[in-house]
């Protein structure tokens, strides 16, 4: 959640006051990387980072409430006035043998000597008390410019961390810059090494992606790049391909359908429409389905990225609705929206409904209003109950029971039969007649 501008500047004063008190006790200390950047941006504040010459001894000592958060590396979480700040000493990184983490850490004195393991100068910058700015990489430059550069060569620092690579694109799409032809360069060439990077790493940055303000940019870059094809798990092929005919072709021309155009092919996919869309799950189900990747592989690409059940079958779901839904000719769409809705449900209904109002869709009008006038959409709002549909047929309760209620809200829901539990009854009565019966 975004802090309002009152939020934010507590939040910093708080931060520089964390930073005097270090001061005050005879060490070095300044607010440091995102929040520095976010803050010359005008951009709202998350959190403060503060980087310091006092050692995580000397900075548990200082306070009343610390939390040892990775002393290994030098960190100290403070908590301040309900808030937490992470205070790292200044250090130096050493080795990267698994492209991920620094096999050893020194501390230093010197907070340009901490600066200097920053992945992107617009991170490496730090904020005194004083109001002076240290800046040796030339952060402040590339925030004018609107560029991602990195700290020294590129290619150096995505050997030392794999993921810096996806970081290097969220920032980018983020903070709509562009990225320099030699941290372009970096990505390319380190590209193979993002396979040593956990799954959920990478769901992490791409999820961010896609929820920012940007995921259109991201989505070029990550499929322009060719990253996805060297992450650590085999990500479905449909996706795949998908993604590889766009990296070396462009926008395909299917994609150029957002509005489910149900009178032609039905596709959605034209990446400039994404930010329309508000929900981050329904931006990856329009996104997903604009690539022609069915539900069954979207499925299987949200788990791969370790998505919570429940948002894996809401993409998915929302994937597969949609397929149902194009798969009709324009005069079946009423037909195939009841029974959709009667398969999916209510919830996903509504879901399917904001993504194609956000797409600016055509049918979205017509399916919101067959919605509303649906007298059911689940069994639960048939006016009958199972055990009184055994008692009304002498039958004794089975299997029989789901698929008559299974019948009757379909006849409910098309206005065969009314929602009135003697009509229900009776009509449940006259198709057991007619069937011959009912098995138990």
């Amino acid at each position: 959640m975004e802090l309002t501008n009152t939020q934010d500047e507590s939040l910093w004063m708080e931060g520089l006051d964390i930073v005097r008190k270090l001061e005050a006790s005879g060490h070095r200390a300044y607010l440091v990387g995102g929040c520095v950047r976010d803050r010359l941006l005008g951009r709202a504040l998350h959190d403060i980072d503060i980087a310091t010459s006092a050692t995580p001894d000397e900075v548990i000592a200082l306070y009343a409430r610390t939390l040892p958060t990775g002393l290994k590396h030098g960190t100290v979480t403070v908590m301040e006035g309900g808030r937490s700040y992470e205070v790292t000493t200044f250090r130096q990184e050493f080795g990267f043998t698994d492209s991920r983490r620094p096999d050893q850490v020194a501390f230093v004195q010197d907070v340009r000597e901490d600066l200097a393991r920053r992945d992107f100068t617009f991170n490496a910058m730090a904020f005194g008390s004083a109001g002076e700015i240290v800046d040796p990489f030339g952060g402040q430059d590339a925030l004018r410019a609107g560029v991602v550069d990195c700290v020294g060569e590129a290619s150096e620092r995505f050997g030392e961390d794999a993921l810096r690579m996806l970081r290097a694109i969220r920032f980018a799409s983020e903070l709509d810059f562009m990225i320099l032809p030699e941290v372009w360069q970096g990505i390319i060439e380190h590209r193979p090494k993002l396979s040593l990077v956990a799954m959920e790493r990478v769901s992490a940055e791409w999820d961010k992606m896609i929820a920012g303000s940007g995921p259109e940019q991201a989505c070029h870059y990550l499929f322009k790049s060719g990253l996805l094809v060297h992450v650590k798990d085999t990500l479905p092929e449909t996706f795949r391909q998908a993604a590889e005919r766009y990296r070396f072709n462009g926008m395909p021309a299917e994609w150029d359908k957002w509005g489910m155009d149900f009178t032609d092919d039905g596709s959605m996919g034209n990446l400039m429409q994404l930010p329309s869309i508000s929900d981050p799950d329904l931006r990856w189900a329009a996104l997903l389905s604009g690539m022609g990747v069915n539900e069954e592989d979207s499925s299987d690409l949200c788990r791969a990225l370790r998505f919570s059940a429940r948002r894996v079958a809401r993409i998915s779901g929302l994937v597969g609705m949609n397929e149902q839904l194009k798969l009709n000719e324009e005069d079946e769409l009423w037909e195939s929206w009841v029974l959709t809705v009667l398969a999916r449900g209510r919830s996903l209904a509504e879901d399917w409904l904001a993504m194609s109002e956000a797409l600016e869709t055509e049918f979205w009008t017509e399916a919101k209003q067959w919605l509303e006038e649906m007298p059911v959409v689940a069994i639960s709002d048939l006016k009958v109950r199972g055990n009184e549909l055994s008692a009304y047929l002498g039958k004794a309760p089975g299997p029989w029971i789901t698929e008559v209620l299974k019948d009757l809200l379909e006849w409910v829901a098309f206005g065969e039969v009314p929602n009135e539990k003697q009509a229900l009854l009776k009509a449940a009565e006259n198709a057991c007649d007619e069937a011959g019966g009912t098995d138990e």
